[in-house]
């Protein structure tokens, strides 16, 4: 049965790391489904808008994408005025959309998918239900009351209080939560979620096969500069291997409202085993992680629960394998366990973090065995066909 859909994504194409190019999959797969999709999102601009100046002037504010109609809210640029200024583009999104539902500017949905890195996003998706009576569907790609207490962003445990009861309000009248880890839904059930939770999985597709390169040995980040990978906790490595292993080159990849300050950080440290590269179009993005012999995946301590790092999933798929700084039982370790694709270091253990590197970058068979076992649990947990089809079901159920 064909069904309107009316989607709230604040990431959209054509961003094309972070949550965006999910967002952006799933859309496209509901559409070729027979549905038919309304997207609103921010104009693109993330990790920053120096890309998509096409859309910064508004002209392509409403545009079509594979059939899909997609209607763009003005953002402030990522970075920009901090936590505030987020909350002030979240507000913006909200109050657009609830614009558009009053003013009657997109047809009666049946469906309303609404995705969360910003829980207001569902206000908006609350109140086209209240209007049209459809069913509210809420994606969480991030427990923002857990992140701000995690990094610091709100200290005020007042504040930390009432975003956890913001959180369990508006999902609690969600008619759906789909988290990605289980780690993601005992948090919303600690905090007082008692909607029905399905967990599912971001997908990836395994790349071709390529040799891992050796000569020379590189080890790679690639991925947003930001907060919650805390990449200053990967100086003492790259320091280190700068003075101990000058055979060892680095690669820092990415773009974010930290990297030029994680640069000058660099810089002073006197590191000089490190290059510091831009994003990669998204058909060299691929090559670009095999290039790599090994990856890491850092995240902030006490984030695990709150937020699953994507680009986890694109190294597997690309037959590589990683160290991750994570706690140990964390959804982090868990993955790295059951796939085998990498080793998890506890935060804070330098010397751990040290020798994960230095023992996998000098045994190519055990960096071919984590690559393979990577691609494998890709091809086999995490195939996109199998994951499209849950979501199919349940926007079959609304």
């Amino acid at each position: 049965m064909t069904k309107t859909i009316l989607y709230l994504s604040p990431y959209f194409w054509p961003e094309e790391i972070g949550s965006a190019p999910y967002c952006t999959d799933l859309a496209r797969y509901l559409q070729g489904a027979g549905h038919r999709l309304h997207t609103i999102a921010f104009r693109p601009h993330y990790p920053t808008a120096e890309n998509f100046r096409a859309w910064s002037d508004g002209s392509r504010d409403e545009e079509t994408f594979e059939n899909i109609k997609v209607s763009r809210v003005g953002v402030s640029e990522r970075g920009v005025g901090g936590f505030k200024e987020r909350v002030k583009n979240d507000i913006r999104f909200v109050i657009s959309v609830c614009r558009k539902a009053l003013l009657g500017r997109f047809s009666r949905p049946d469906v309303v998918i609404a995705y969360v890195p910003s829980i207001l996003t569902v206000f908006a998706a609350l109140l086209v239900k209240l209007m049209s009576g459809a069913q509210v569907l809420t994606i969480v790609h991030d427990i923002e009351s857990g992140l701000a207490r995690s990094l610091g962003i709100a200290k005020n445990p007042l504040i930390l209080r009432m975003m956890e009861r913001v959180e369990s309000f508006v999902l609690n009248r969600s008619d759906r939560v789909v988290v990605l880890t289980e780690g993601m839904k005992c948090e919303l059930e600690k905090i007082g979620c008692t909607s029905p939770i399905d967990v599912i999985s971001i997908w990836a597709s395994p790349a071709s096969e390529s040799p891992i390169p050796v000569h020379p040995l590189t080890l790679m980040y690639s991925g947003n500069f930001g907060k919650k990978q805390n990449l200053d906790q990967l100086l003492p490595l790259i320091k280190r291997l700068s003075l101990e292993r000058a055979d060892i080159k680095v690669v820092m990849q990415g773009d974010g409202s930290e990297k030029e300050r994680i640069v000058r950080l660099f810089q002073q440290a006197g590191v000089t085993n490190t290059r510091f590269a831009p994003l990669v179009d998204v058909d060299k993005f691929v090559p670009s992680l095999q290039a790599a012999a090994l990856h890491m995946v850092p995240q902030a301590l006490d984030v695990a629960n709150y937020a699953l790092p994507s680009k986890l999933f694109s190294i597997m798929a690309a037959g590589r394998p990683y160290v991750c700084i994570a706690e140990a039982g964390s959804p982090l370790d868990v993955l790295t366990q059951r796939s085998g694709a990498g080793i998890c270091v506890s935060p804070g253990d330098e010397d751990g973090l040290f020798e994960a590197v230095t023992s996998l970058l000098d045994r190519k068979d055990e960096l071919e065995r984590k690559g393979e076992n990577g691609r494998t649990f890709v091809s086999e947990c995490m195939n996109k066909q199998t994951i499209m089809n849950q979501y199919l079901g349940l926007i079959g159920k609304a």
